[in-house]
């Protein structure tokens, strides 16, 4: 593309260099290009083009439990960089005193600064910088968004473009940028939205499911058996807790504990298939690996988020605050993995005798005064395992015929 765009031929708004560089954001769009890559190749070929760009900037609202927004910064020295903004309840002072703050309060979508000579003017922080590191002239756009054919204003993509040319942007530059603009608005639309469907579906159901329905494995019934360990965790007495704790502390208690026993199974490879009120069902694949080191991982990870729930009951019981356990049982069987549901509302999840057996062990863990339980088919897997596994007796569980018997640590974060 960028052959196509050096040439010297005059540079109109309308004329076939910038044609193609506007048919090159359709096809990007349509391959769903990430977006660094999108803007980057964009900047490289406005820059082909001839224009003095210094720096760009692009903004935009995307959808994810973590930030609001992503940011993305250009310069030709250093490429792109992205920046998510995470959620917050204040206004910063950069973006209160921003042009871009300014425009959305005055509603107007399009602003120029110049830098230097007698028309400058640097009625923002920002330019001033700009200005002490060389730049000499401004362009500020937004595109909004909009929702069943309606433009909502609250929405869309903001963009500057800054030139260190001594005479700035001439109006040709300028009549480009505002030629591309609605197009690069569409194609990171487009683009964005991809990755605002993956968040979602990752942050809901995990990447790997996530990844098997947006290839269209969304039919009812249709399930496959997978060799597992299955990872079954409950907070032990979370509902007479939740039942004396205030409902503006209830959420943010079990988000706490929740975080202790999340992050460490998800580091280590697991996947996180339902929250149930205290409790979650994780499942690590043994298709990957062998039994023996999938089992030592899932081992790990239930070790590391024990001892975080240790950790946050000693920071919790030092500020007053209600404390819960964590109890784990671990198990290995094969299991129905799919679609599970209404015709009209499913569930991706994991079924089946072993998920069963997995909830009975867990239990007994207040019977035998055990924070981790381990079932014998977990422990004849973890052949890496065998010498710290101990057995805590055998024990007939609910709809079973024989007796199993049942594994712990000898480790303090194991016990009750």
């Amino acid at each position: 593309m960028l052959s196509q765009l050096a040439t010297s031929s005059p540079l109109e708004s309308n004329g076939p260099r910038v044609q193609v560089l506007s048919d090159w954001l359709v096809q990007q769009g349509l391959r769903g290009t990430a977006l660094e890559d999108l803007l980057a190749g964009f900047c490289e070929g406005l820059r082909a083009l001839g224009l003095p760009l210094w720096r760009c900037h692009v903004s935009v609202r995307t959808l994810h439990p973590n930030f609001e927004a992503l940011s993305f910064r250009w310069r030709p020295q250093s490429g792109i960089v992205r920046e998510p903004i995470p959620y917050s309840e204040e206004t910063s002072e950069e973006w209160s005193s921003s042009p871009f703050h300014h425009m959305f309060q005055t509603d107007n979508f399009r602003l120029r600064r110049r830098l230097r000579g007698p028309h400058a003017r640097l009625d923002f922080p920002i330019l001033v910088e700009f200005r002490d590191q060389g730049a000499t002239d401004y362009l500020a756009r937004i595109t909004p968004f909009g929702d069943d054919g309606i433009i909502d204003g609250r929405t869309g993509i903001v963009c500057s473009w800054t030139s260190d040319r001594p005479a700035g942007f001439s109006d040709v530059e300028i009549a480009i940028l505002d030629r591309l603009q609605p197009r690069l608005a569409l194609t990171v639309k487009t683009v964005l939205g991809l990755e605002i469907t993956r968040n979602v579906v990752d942050a809901y159901v995990g990447p790997k499911t996530g990844r098997r329905i947006l290839r269209g494995e969304i039919r009812r019934g249709a399930t496959e058996t997978i060799h597992a360990v299955i990872f079954y965790a409950d907070l032990r007495g979370f509902t007479a807790l939740s039942d004396r704790v205030a409902r503006d502390e209830l959420v943010p208690m079990l988000d706490q504990y929740l975080e202790c026993i999340v992050q460490p199974v998800v580091d280590h490879g697991g996947e996180v298939l339902k929250f149930m009120g205290g409790g979650l069902l994780v499942t690590f694949d043994l298709d990957a690996t062998g039994e023996d080191s999938i089992c030592r991982i899932a081992l790990d990870s239930t070790v590391t988020a024990l001892r975080l729930t240790r950790e946050l009951n000693t920071v919790r019981a030092a500020a007053g605050k209600p404390t819960t356990g964590l109890d784990v049982a671990l198990h290995l069987g094969d299991v129905l993995y799919g679609n599970v549901g209404g015709r009209d509302r499913l569930d991706f999840t994991v079924i089946g005798p072993a998920v069963n057996e997995a909830s009975r062990i867990e239990g007994l863990c207040d019977q035998v005064g055990r924070r981790l339980l381990i079932s014998d088919s977990f422990a004849s897997a973890a052949t890496q395992c065998t010498g710290q596994l101990v057995s805590v007796g055998k024990f007939q569980l609910r709809g079973l015929a024989r007796e199993q018997e049942i594994f712990s640590l000898d480790i303090p974060e194991a016990m009750a």
